[in-house]
């Protein structure tokens, strides 16, 4: 009786000890990945890196911070390099976020690859521009835009150059590529239709014309073309046919009547 109890003491030790081994093995296993998340949201802006940020289209953006769907966005970034070791910008990041809640994307847009290198007390601009869907007009949306750079010893920073609120408006210039479609299409039916109207008309002009020459010919002019006879005989008849006011000539003519 006391070996079974013995035996089953050993048992439930090592139960217990293999139990708590594998505990410790899963808190091992997490505590990296916990603290590289947490690295990466305690990633910040370098204090040898200077970022600036502006809208060039629309130009009033600026101030009032208004897009409309459809129009492209654009805008620059000016990256200062203020320390001693190079810098590389890898990146840009922009995205729609929920205005209330910048944690919750409504939409990320496509990176904007740089990879350029900024040598100590030396300036550059970047440029990027995305188009506002015609899904978010009418409402506000959170833009959120960051720029990843490292140093020469490899350390990752991330600026975030703007994040603030700004309202999508729906175009409405009445002028979209639908529209400029159609015009065309109905400008070049109207060619179409005045051409095949013309030629229309041109045909009927003419069968009217060589009727009217047809009519002519038959002989309904009193006047006679004497180009076809011959000159001699042409002579012939007026030396034969009596002068007009002669004797012979009024002889004939009573003669007739």
């Amino acid at each position: 009786m006391k070996l079974s109890t013995v035996f089953l003491l050993s048992v439930i030790g090592l139960c217990a000890v293999y139990a708590a081994d594998v505990v410790d093995g899963e808190v091992t296993d997490d505590a990296p990945k916990a603290a590289q998340e947490e690295d990466d949201l305690t990633i910040g802006a370098s204090p040898d890196a200077g970022l600036a940020f502006h809208f060039v289209q629309p130009a009033d953006a600026n101030i009032l911070h208004e897009f409309y769907t459809g129009k492209p966005v654009k805008f620059l970034i000016g990256f200062q390099n203020k320390g001693e070791k190079d810098f590389v910008v890898k990146y840009s990041e922009t995205s729609f976020r929920f205005p209330t809640d910048y944690t919750y994307h409504l939409q990320n847009f496509t990176r904007g690859e740089y990879n350029r290198r900024v040598a100590p007390k030396e300036e550059v601009t970047l440029d990027y521009g995305f188009y506002a869907h015609e899904t978010f007009a009418g409402r506000p949306v959170g833009l959120v835009v960051n720029v990843h750079y490292q140093d020469a010893d490899g350390n990752v920073f991330v600026n975030n150059v703007f994040n603030q609120t700004v309202n999508i408006l729906e175009d409405d210039s009445g002028f979209s590529g639908e529209t400029g479609f159609l015009f065309i299409f109905f400008v070049a039916l109207s060619i179409g239709g005045l051409y095949l109207a013309n030629q229309f008309l041109s045909k009927l002009s003419r069968k009217s014309g060589l009727s009217k020459r047809r009519v002519v010919e038959q002989g309904t002019s009193s006047e006679v073309d004497f180009e076809w006879i011959p000159r001699d005989a042409v002579k012939n008849k007026e030396k034969k046919s009596p002068v007009a006011g002669s004797p012979k000539a009024r002889k004939s003519a009573k003669k007739a009547e």
